[in-house]
């Protein structure tokens, strides 16, 4: 198997496993896909902020989401310009960070009334920074592949609620402020059907706010994980959004920017986690039936998304002697019974792979969104390096982490 145009089995000789190695080939496909959809477009980067693919971005024109102004922070040592970032949140993580947004006029969206008012707070206070404000609707719907990534609706937490928009006016009013930006994001399980539905609804909000420079329709492009059905179409994305930005045009008699923000469809196909089987193991059920556990050395410490979602991501095995394809349940290292990458519901879904033997290459595809981003030091393992490909090329973008790196914030008693 090859990633572009090198072995995989060269790169865990290269690299070590587990490894998170990225396709700019397969990037660059995605961004050519996307980038025609609308006259700005957003990479969301809490998807994936590697900073090759953060520079990739840049270098294609595609503009910044940030959610923390940590990411805002990054995305400049990245190369962006803050005319480049738009900051994304519900809640500002400390007071300080209004003082940064507005002394450094970062575009911020808030997404709930709280956040709104302390950003009129502090800008009374400061005295100077950006009167013009987004705000981020929650229009009483979502869509997710789950509960947990659904980000519209009464159950989400995300977005002020559409009927409160009154509210928005009086903090308005009150501090100063002028609405020139609304925003709109129900999840990342959407279809064409509820994109269409949703991006009406944002227009009859944006009509509100009578200062609406910008409109922008989040993200939430489907990306199909499974590699025996194709790639949803999102080209006939783009004459929605055009329509309605022509309806916002007409009503406000001047121009409107467009503007959306996909994440997960930009890079989850770029990525790939490499590992490696380290032993074999079975139980049998309660009618006595055997179930087959493949144990590798990928954890939900390394890719968090089948545990927290029960997501699913292709896997393929690498090896000289592979056996007969029967149902397999892969799991990890990790002491949790949790720790398996083939689940739904919480519950283990065996797979129908060929039975490989420790020592062969595991190899977990649809892995570049959410996945490195998310993982962490849990039973005191290291951050995993990160490998970029282009071509024949490698290069390693992040070291893996040392015991040393894991400690060194701790701060033991003299």
């Amino acid at each position: 198997m090859k990633i572009e145009q090198v072995d995989v089995e060269h790169l865990a000789r290269e690299y070590g496993t587990p490894v998170y190695v990225y396709s700019l080939a397969v990037l660059r496909e995605f961004i050519a896909e996307i980038k025609p959809l609308a006259p700005v477009v957003r990479y969301a980067m809490k998807a994936s902020s590697n900073w090759r693919i953060l520079q990739e971005m840049r270098d294609q024109g595609i503009k910044i989401d940030a959610v923390s102004v940590m990411e805002v922070k990054r995305a400049l040592r990245a190369g962006f310009k803050m005319d480049d970032i738009c900051f994304t949140s519900d809640v500002f993580f400390n007071s300080g960070e209004a003082d940064y947004c507005l002394e450094n006029d970062v575009f911020t969206n808030c997404g709930t009334l709280g956040m709104l008012e302390e950003y009129g707070r502090t800008y009374q206070k400061l005295g100077r920074g950006r009167a013009g404000v987004s705000i981020r609707i929650n229009p009483g719907e979502g869509a997710g592949h789950s509960k947990k990534t659904n980000t519209g609706g009464p159950y989400s937490k995300h977005g002020i609620w559409y009927q409160n928009l009154a509210e928005v006016h009086r903090i308005c009013g009150q501090y100063g402020l002028k609405i020139t930006g609304v925003h709109i994001h129900i999840g990342s399980g959407g279809d064409m059907e509820h994109l269409k539905r949703i991006t009406g609804k944002l227009v009859e909000y944006a009509k509100e706010f009578p200062d609406v420079k910008i409109v922008n329709f989040g993200g939430g492009l489907p990306y199909q994980y499974r590699t025996d059905q194709p790639q949803a179409d999102i080209s006939e994305y783009r004459p929605i959004l055009e329509e309605r930005i022509n309806v916002l045009e007409k009503h406000f008699g001047r121009p409107i920017t467009c503007e959306i923000e996909p994440g997960r469809r930009f890079v989850a196909g770029c990525g790939y986690l490499i590992g490696e089987v380290r032993a074999l193991n079975h139980t049998f059920d309660e009618s006595g039936k055997r179930l087959d556990y493949v144990l590798t050395n990928i954890g939900f410490c390394h890719l968090l998304r089948p545990m927290a979602y029960g997501s699913y991501h292709p896997i393929t095995f690498v090896g000289g002697s592979l056996g007969p394809e029967q149902d397999l349940i892969i799991a990890g290292p990790v002491c949790e019974s949790g720790d398996v990458l083939t689940q739904e519901n919480e519950e283990p879904v065996p797979r129908k792979l060929p039975l490989p033997s420790a020592g062969d290459l595991i190899v977990v595809g649809g892995a570049g969104a959410y996945g490195h981003v998310m993982s962490s030091n849990y039973n005191t393992q290291p951050l995993l390096p990160e490998v970029v490909v282009d071509g024949d090329q490698t290069l390693l973008a992040r070291r893996r982490q040392s015991l040393d790196d894991i400690l060194k914030e701790e701060c033991p008693p003299e």
